[in-house]
């Protein structure tokens, strides 16, 4: 699901097996198939930047992510050559965050760089499989500031890496946060941009989405809607299983 108020779209969406870059709200789509390619990006550097950005990163994972290559070890290096065909290809000040997941039916890789996010989301548990890159978050990482804290913090949307040109330099010494997980049966997968998780807290998304509730994505839709959206938000919602 892509909404929001602003009418340039900077995020991209890729569910699997199309990709989305203006306002749209997706039913319920089921995918059989033994390999999945997820992927949500917000994108910046102003005027179309962002927007060339984020779809550029979203046809590339579409492209390059496939079957053949699940080791987070080529999913790593599918990423760095995105990421130095982006300086030759991209405007000088484009930049994207993204997160994404490629799953097969036992084992799930999730990647993400800047502060788009995934969760995973149990009957009993939310965890939090990507890691931001954001000033707040490396605040929070030196125990300067505590967890709890960050989503209120005024600096919380400076974000220090992405994909594209306009994060050439931090690819020198900063990484894609990259980790391989079970696929657990019961649980959802949610990745999202920022606009959602700058408006919900943890236990408001675990609340709405955990497995035992009903709200799923349009529960969601409207618990953003409620609090009143001042950025564009997307969102993807998986299940995988049996």
């Amino acid at each position: 699901m892509l909404i929001g108020p602003r009418t340039g779209q900077e995020d991209c969406v890729l569910d699997g097996v199309d990709i989305f870059q203006a306002t749209h709200v997706q039913e319920k789509k089921e995918i059989h198939t033994e390999f999945l390619s997820l992927c949500v990006c917000d994108g910046m550097g102003g005027h179309d930047f962002g927007e060339t950005a984020s779809r550029f990163v979203c046809q590339q994972i579409q492209t390059r992510l496939d079957r053949t290559c699940f080791s987070t070890d080529h999913v790593r290096s599918q990423l760095a050559e995105i990421q130095a065909l982006s300086t030759r290809q991209l405007p000088e000040n484009a930049g994207t965050t993204v997160a994404g997941l490629i799953v097969t039916d036992s084992r799930a890789i999730a990647f993400n760089a800047g502060d788009s996010r995934i969760y995973r989301i149990s009957p009993d548990r939310l965890d939090y499989i990507s890691h931001d890159h954001s000033l707040v978050q490396g605040l929070v990482d030196k125990a300067f500031i505590q967890q709890d804290n960050a989503g209120r913090h005024p600096l919380k949307n400076i974000i220090n890496f992405g994909i594209g040109p306009l994060f050439e330099n931090e690819w020198k010494h900063t990484g894609i946060h990259i980790s391989d997980h079970p696929v657990v049966p019961e649980a959802v997968y949610l990745l999202c941009t920022d606009g959602v998780n700058d408006l919900l807290t943890d236990a408001e998304i675990f609340s709405l989405l955990n497995p035992g509730t009903a709200a799923g994505p349009h529960g969601l839709l409207h618990a953003l809607e409620q609090k009143g959206l001042n950025d564009n938000a997307s969102f993807i919602l998986v299940s995988c299983g049996a």
